[in-house]
C-alpha cells in the first residue's frame, strides 16, 4: 500500500520526503516519527531535519498518487494514519457530490474519509523522477 502521497526519496537504504532541489542536489527530509539508522550530516530547520545531497546519489526519487472509485464516481485518495482514506472527488457532478453526503463545495471541492473496503478500481501511478533526471543528465 502506498505509505507517502508526495514525492519521496531513497537514499542508502532509507526514505525520506523529498525537499527543494539546488543544482544537480536535493534536501533529504527525514519523515516525521520514522527512525533512521545514518542521522549524520542532517540539520535541524524548524521542526524538520534535513540534508543536502546529491542526486546522482539517490536509490529512487518519485511520486505515487492513489486513485479509485467510490459508488462508481473517481476520487484522489490519501492515506490516513488511521487506516482510513482521505478521498478528494474528482467527478463531474456537484449533485452527485452533495446527493452523496461530501463534504465541501463546487469551489473548493468535495472531500470525504472513507473505509478502504468501501473503495473499487484502486490505482498507483508512478512518476519516477530520478529515472527522468538521468535522462537529462546522462553519465
Amino acid at each position: 500500500m502506498v505509505q507517502h502521497t508526495r514525492e519521496v526519496i531513497e537514499y542508502r537504504g532509507e526514505t525520506y520526503f523529498a525537499g527543494a532541489r539546488e543544482q544537480d542536489k536535493i534536501w533529504i527530509v527525514q519523515i516525521p516519527g520514522e527512525t533512521y539508522a545514518n542521522d549524520e550530516g542532517f540539520e535541524q530547520r524548524e521542526e524538520i531535519r534535513r540534508k543536502l545531497v546529491p542526486i546522482s546519489e539517490l536509490d529512487a526519487w518519485y511520486r505515487d498518487e492513489f486513485t479509485g472509485k467510490w459508488r462508481g464516481q473517481p476520487f484522489v485518495l490519501h492515506p490516513n494514519r488511521d487506516g482510513t482514506m482521505g478521498a478528494d472527488y474528482v467527478g463531474p457532478s456537484q449533485v452527485w457530490a452533495e446527493d452523496n453526503g461530501l463534504d465541501g463545495d463546487p469551489y473548493n471541492g468535495y472531500h470525504k474519509v472513507l473505509d478502504p473496503d468501501e473503495l473499487e478500481d484502486v490505482q498507483v501511478d508512478r512518476t519516477d523522477h530520478l529515472a527522468r533526471w538521468k535522462e537529462k543528465n546522462p553519465g
